[in-house]
C-alpha cells in the first residue's frame, strides 16, 4: 500500500513579502488560481487515496492549511512542535503512519513545486514506489537540468538498473551540494547529473532501519514518542523529544550515506520557483524585458518585474527609468530591490526581526 507524505512546513522567505509565517509559499497562488499545496494534493490523488495522504507542517500552519483545503482530513495533518528540518519531519511521519498502517510504502512529496505534466509525474511516482517495494531501496526522482543552476542540489547517476516505459531507473553514485557556476555548467554538459527534486520513496521499515543506522539518536527519541502514542502524554512527549532532535536534512542524514539508493529520471516538467526572478520562466516579459503582473505601468524601464497583489481596484504601481529591478506590492508592504538581490531577501527579513517588526513576517 502507498501513502503520500507532503512536506509543507517551509516559510518560503524568498517570496517575501507575499510569503509570511502563516501564509507561506505553499499556500500562495503565484502562477495559477490554485495554491501550490492544493495542486500537490490534486496531482497525487489519482494514485493515492485522499485518506492515505498526510501533510507534515508547523503547528502554526495547521489552521491556515485547514482554511485552504477544508475538505482534507484534519487527522492527517501532522504538526511539528518546532522546525527541525526534513530528517526529523520524516521521522515523525514514519511514527504516525506506522501506527496506522502495516509497513506502507511512503511517497515523500513536496508542497511548493510546479509540475504541470501530471500523467508523466504519476508514472514516475509509480515506478519509484515499485522499486522501493521490490528492492527495499531508498528511491528519489532526479530532474534533467535545463540550465547551469547553482541554486539546486544535484544527483550523480550511475549505471542504469531498469529502462521502463514509465521511467528509467539509475543507481545513485552520490548527492552533491549546490555548485558554483563553473561546476554547474560542467554538470549540465556531462549528462550524468540531475537536479535533486526533494522527493523520496521507501518502505517505512526501510526508512526506520536507515535512521537507526545513521541517526540513532533521532530514532531513540522518536521511539519514546512512539510508545506515548494514544496516551494522555502524547503531545507533551512529542514537544519534549522533538525539540532535542538535530536540525539536519534527510539528504545529509541518510541519502548521502546509504548504499542502496536509486533514482528515477523525471519525464515531467519541474520547477521549484525558488525566487521572484523565476517568474520570468512562466510569464513572458515584453520586448523591453519587463514583466508586470497586476496593475503596473513601466516607462523607460528595462528588465524589471512588478508583482502587484492589490487587485484591479488596488494600488497602481508605476516605474520610470528603472533597470533590472524587482517591485513586489502586498497589502501592507512594498518591497523594491535589484533583481540580483532577489535570492537574498533573508537579509531584509533578518532586519525586520532585529527591529521586532513581527507583524510583517
Amino acid at each position: 500500500m502507498i501513502i503520500g507524505v507532503i512536506m509543507a512546513g517551509g516559510i518560503g522567505e524568498r517570496f517575501w513579502p507575499c510569503s509570511r509565517r502563516t501564509r507561506p509559499k505553499q499556500l500562495l497562488r503565484i502562477v495559477s488560481d490554485k495554491s501550490f499545496l492544493q495542486a500537490a494534493i490534486e496531482r497525487i490523488s489519482s494514485l493515492i487515496l485522499p485518506e492515505n495522504i498526510f501533510i507534515v507542517t508547523r503547528c502554526e500552519l495547521k489552521e491556515p492549511i485547514i482554511r485552504e483545503i477544508p475538505d482534507f482530513p484534519q487527522e492527517n495533518i501532522i504538526c511539528e512542535p518546532v522546525g527541525r528540518n526534513t530528517a526529523a519531519c520524516l521521522a515523525l511521519a514514519e511514527v504516525i503512519t506506522s501506527a496506522r498502517f502495516s509497513d506502507p510504502t511512503m511517497a515523500v512529496l513536496t508542497a511548493d513545486h510546479l509540475i504541470r505534466d501530471a500523467r508523466s509525474y504519476l508514472n514516475n511516482v509509480e515506478v519509484a514506489c515499485r522499486i522501493a517495494e521490490e528492492e527495499g531501496s531508498l528511491v528519489t526522482i532526479g530532474i534533467t537540468p535545463t540550465r547551469p543552476e547553482t541554486g539546486f542540489g544535484y544527483i550523480e547517476a550511475g549505471e542504469i538498473l531498469r529502462d521502463e516505459p514509465m521511467g528509467q531507473v539509475f543507481r545513485v553514485k552520490r548527492f552533491l551540494e549546490k555548485p558554483d557556476a563553473k561546476t554547474a555548467d560542467w554538470f549540465l554538459k556531462s549528462g550524468q547529473f540531475f537536479w535533486n527534486s526533494g522527493m523520496f520513496f521507501w518502505k517505512n521499515s526501510v526508512l526506520r532501519d536507515n535512521m537507526e543506522r545513521f541517526i540513532p539518536e533521532t530514532m531513540a527519541a522518536m521511539n519514546i514518542f512512539r510508545r506515548a502514542l494514544g496516551t494522555p502524554d502524547e503531545e507533551a512527549v512529542l514537544e519534549r523529544v522533538f525539540a532535542g532532535l538535530d536540525n539536519i536534512s534527510i539528504d545529509c542524514a541518510i541519502m548521502e550515506k546509504a548504499e542502496n539508493v536509486c533514482m528515477v529520471r523525471a519525464d515531467f516538467d519541474w520547477d521549484d520557483l525558488g525566487t521572484w526572478n523565476s517568474l520570468e520562466r512562466f510569464f513572458k516579459p515584453d520586448k523591453e524585458g519587463n514583466l508586470a503582473l497586476g496593475q503596473g505601468i513601466l516607462v523607460d524601464t528595462e528588465n524589471t518585474t512588478v508583482y502587484n497583489t492589490t487587485g484591479a481596484h488596488g494600488q497602481l504601481v508605476t516605474a520610470f527609468g528603472l533597470h533590472d529591478m524587482l517591485i513586489v506590492v502586498d497589502s501592507d508592504v512594498v518591497m523594491v530591490c535589484p533583481k540580483s538581490k532577489a535570492p537574498d531577501l533573508k537579509h531584509l527579513i533578518n532586519e525586520l526581526k532585529k527591529r521586532k517588526m513581527d507583524e510583517y513576517l
